[in-house]
């Protein structure tokens, strides 16, 4: 960060910017904000849907709200045999952009919504846990990150490697809308058929869906560290266990930024 995340507008409005893995609590956070001190809630997976939705699939709509991101994930659908409910590789990929360019728009209305109410304060903006594949960290002038740095502070929510079992236990109980970087995904595919020795049709899509999950952990967790680093703090999900209040989110907000600042201080003088 160029100036200290505690003299930022994000954190003197309270403003804050959840980023990370799936499963990991962004929302949950956001919701008992919501509930507890009356914050404003802005969740670019719901947006996301609303995006989608508004023409053709507007009956999708029905019963979709940001507890239920159900109709997203089915929308997306899976890929492999139609037996299965599977999708072609083809569709599965043409829905898979079109979540790449909503998810850009809904992330990127979230600031328009500040810098059209420049007071706007306790407001938490819950990312989808894809936006690590929409941006590229070492770029001081990317357009999402410089954009929601301006405007919130940003927070990544990290999880010690003895959670990823965790994570994949929730997606598996309750499957969040998954997107994948293209040429990633392509590599995905390719390894997932090798390894099978199946074709496309006789391919399992729910199988095929956890062994996804599973590779974006470690490929996210790398993206994360990075946009933590260069663009943000990081907060331990151990400590968010104690959060039940807004209160206890700005306290610990404000020990990882001078956690942060020290470690700054102490590269500087190394």
């Amino acid at each position: 960060m160029k100036i200290n995340a505690n003299e930022s507008p994000g954190f003197q409005f309270k403003r804050f910017a959840l980023l990370g893995m799936s499963g990991l609590g962004k929302t949950f956070i956001s919701r008992t904000l919501v509930k507890q001190d009356d914050w404003l809630h802005y969740s670019v997976d719901y947006e996301i849907g609303k995006i989608l939705f508004k023409n053709t699939h507007r009956n999708l709509l029905d019963g979709f709200e940001v507890g239920n991101l159900t109709n997203l994930s089915n929308f997306l659908g899976k890929p492999g045999s139609q037996s299965m409910g599977g999708i072609s590789f083809s569709e599965y990929l043409t829905r898979q952009q079109l979540h790449r360019d909503a998810e850009i728009k809904a992330t990127l209305n979230a600031s328009s919504l500040v810098e059209r109410s420049p007071e706007l304060s306790h407001f938490v903006c819950d990312t989808s846990g894809s936006i690590c594949e929409l941006v590229n960290p070492a770029d001081e002038n990317d357009t999402i990150l410089k954009s929601l740095s301006k405007n919130f502070l940003i927070i990544c929510l990290e999880a010690p490697d003895s959670m990823h079992q965790v994570l994949i236990e929730r997606f598996l109980a309750k499957p969040k809308p998954m997107y994948f970087q293209e040429n990633f995904l392509n590599s995905l595919w390719q390894n997932f058929r090798n390894d099978a020795s199946n074709i496309n049709d006789q391919i399992n899509p729910d199988d095929f869906m956890i062994y996804g999950f599973k590779a974006l952990i470690k490929r996210r967790k790398a993206i994360f560290d990075t946009i933590s680093k260069n663009w943000g703090i990081s907060l331990n999900v151990e400590r968010l266990r104690e959060v039940k209040t807004a209160a206890d989110l700005i306290g610990a907000i404000e020990f990882a930024i001078r956690v942060k600042l020290r470690a700054n201080n102490a590269d500087k003088n190394s």
